[in-house]
């Protein structure tokens, strides 16, 4: 069973739960009936607001945001999915928009290193920053 007093299990986890938890409640929802506006385990969603979870299902949290009517992309910087320009990662964000099995996020990753490394394998970095 689950400690509920234990501590999160990281940083972005206990940020990701502040931020969900008052997003709810300036909307003035409970937890279940968020669930249920979302269509996810309402035990899933107190966890996730808990920290309980260090890498939350992105689909799930796009259904969340999709409920509250936020940004997905803010929940997921928030999970730490982000990279380093601020955009939610490929994976998360394959996984959460198009519900992909793994194996197809998997080549779809592939084949977009393979165009990265194709068309920015030979630019300068000032080169990249004005596209």
């Amino acid at each position: 069973m689950t400690n509920i007093n234990a501590k999160p299990v990281s940083e972005a986890a206990a940020r990701l739960g502040a931020y969900m938890k008052k997003l709810r409640t300036e909307r003035g929802l409970s937890i279940r009936a968020l669930a249920a506006q979302a269509g996810v385990d309402w035990s899933w969603l107190a966890k996730v607001e808990l920290g309980k979870y260090g890498s939350p299902d992105p689909r799930l949290l796009w259904r969340v945001g999709r409920a509250m009517e936020v940004e997905t992309a803010d929940l997921y910087l928030e999970a730490g999915f982000g990279d380093a320009h601020g955009l939610p990662g490929f994976r998360p964000y394959l996984r959460a928009k198009y519900h992909l099995p793994p194996e197809a996020i998997a080549q779809l990753e592939d084949y977009f290193t393979f165009i990265n490394e194709k068309y920015r394998a030979d630019k300068e970095p000032e080169e990249l920053s004005d596209e």
